[in-house]
């Protein structure tokens, strides 16, 4: 348990960076480069991902997991490292190879292409999921919170306007290969040079393709979004539609922190036959999920149209009608993530977890096809909420009919109630201020003052009555 709390410790830091950043860049980035050039580097990044993926082949979650049992039951760590890592080498530079056949051949803005095949080529070089199975977060969350400052003084001082989008794309995509590559003088605290076969290697493939078929349906129902509305509206409907998600993942993100440093201790759980152990940490871990994450949703129902126009700029005043009906996503996506995280995954329910995203991924690209040509840019955001509820659906549902966990409802409600009328009250207090960065502070500490003290008079607070029994 103490690991645990040094590792949410060393993620909460970067997953603050993570917020407090764009928070900055954001409105620097979209004044600059508009919705065209927002969509352009999106657009690409969205093609590069393809490749990210299937050089990645599930390995992040399959490399976590496999070393986090291989370190629970005290086996040969170094010789299941080469052997994951000489896999993932052997995928990577294959579908560099493909990736830049495909580009000189068949597509435009060529330039843009082969400055994203650095993400690509970061694959070779992460090893992020090594740390996570053994439980080290201080290494990675230092090294990406290194490269995330450089690439932020880098973004403030050197994206002025349109002309600089291939300059931002290179900085972007520089900072994740540089991310990966800042770890690897840590690795010789743990590894040792062991020389395995390429048939040994390669025999990772039948593991870790498990994780990388959800990986794949993933990809269809989040980065397909973009390609399609990149090739059927524009660049610049990628763009309005990137910026209209990006505070919501911002938010994901902080959110689902804990899910990350709980997956390897939940595998080791399993390991060691305490399942029984995982349902309990659950119950307590998504009900303080959801104290957060319905009062971030009713929070960003609160202040979306004060935000918009000084924070992405006039040039996105279109996304006010959009972020609205993405909201519920805070809500829905946290969930399903950290069913999938702390329990299908570590106890070894593969097959529930592809199923999931299976069902999320076809129901997506079937809503887009019929959606995407009659309505346009509106057929993406329908099929990206109605994809994300019948994901976090199946897993739940899964997982509440395997299991003694039940919700609390009542809990619940209240946050539910208390968030709806932190709304409504910080709204109609709010409604004459000006669209400014000071409107929002005051609409987030009215927001918090009722929202906390609504629960707090309901007995549904956590915090307070963990403070308080600290006190006593």
């Amino acid at each position: 348990m103490k690991n645990i709390a040094k590792n949410f410790f060393y993620q909460t830091i970067f997953q603050l960076a993570k917020i407090i950043m764009p928070i900055v860049t954001i409105p620097i980035v979209s004044n600059a480069l508009g919705p065209d050039g927002v969509g352009l580097y999106n657009y690409t990044h969205s093609i590069a991902q393809y490749f990210v993926l299937f050089s990645g082949l599930g390995i992040t979650l399959y490399g976590n997991r496999a070393i986090a049992l291989v370190w629970a039951k005290k086996g040969n760590v170094s010789r299941t490292f080469w052997e994951i890592f000489i896999f993932k080498a052997f995928a990577t530079i294959l579908f560099l190879f493909i990736y830049f056949s495909i580009v000189f051949l068949f597509l435009d803005n060529k330039i843009f292409y082969a400055v994203q095949s650095l993400t690509i080529f970061a694959v070779l070089f992460d090893v992020s999921w090594f740390f996570m199975g053994i439980e080290d977060f201080k290494k990675t969350s230092m090294s990406n919170l290194t490269v995330q400052v450089i690439t932020f003084f880098l973004i403030v001082t050197f994206i002025n306007d349109k002309n600089d989008t291939l300059l931002y794309t290179l900085v972007q995509a520089s900072g994740m290969l540089l991310s990966q590559a800042f770890v690897w003088p840590f690795l010789k605290k743990y590894i040792i040079f062991e020389r395995v076969s390429l048939k040994r290697s390669l025999l990772r493939f039948k593991g870790s393709v498990m994780y990388f078929i959800p990986q794949v349906a993933i990809m269809l129902y989040t980065n397909l979004n973009k390609t399609l509305v990149g090739a059927i509206v524009g660049s610049a409907a990628v763009g309005y539609y990137t910026n209209s998600l990006q505070l919501n993942d911002v938010f994901t993100t902080i959110i689902t922190t804990l899910d990350v440093v709980l997956l390897p201790y939940m595998s080791g759980l399993f390991a060691k036959d305490n399942t029984r152990r995982i349902i309990q940490m659950m119950d307590t871990t998504i009900h303080l999920q959801l104290f957060f994450s319905i009062p971030i949703m009713f929070g960003m129902l609160t202040v979306f149209d004060k935000l918009v126009p000084w924070f992405f700029g006039d040039q996105f005043l279109f996304i006010i009608s959009v972020i609205p009906w993405l909201a519920v996503l805070i809500v829905i996506k946290p969930l399903g993530m950290s069913v999938s995280r702390q329990y299908l995954m570590p106890i070894g329910k593969i097959g529930e977890y592809n199923k999931s995203v299976i069902i999320g991924a076809i129901i997506n690209i079937i809503a887009n096809l019929i959606l995407l040509p009659t309505i346009g840019f509106w057929g993406v955001v329908i099929s990206t909420i109605i994809a994300e509820f019948f994901v976090t659906f199946v897993r739940t549902r899964s997982f509440v009919k395997a299991t003694e966990f039940n919700f609390d409802l009542r809990k619940i409600g209240s946050y539910f109630v208390s968030g709806l009328i932190m709304c409504v009250v910080t709204r109609f207090l709010t409604t004459n201020m000006s669209a400014s960065a000071l409107t929002n502070i005051v609409q987030v500490l009215i927001a918090m003052t009722i929202y906390f003290g609504l629960t707090i008079l309901l007995k549904v607070n956590p915090l307070f009555f963990y403070i308080k029994n600290k006190s006593k």
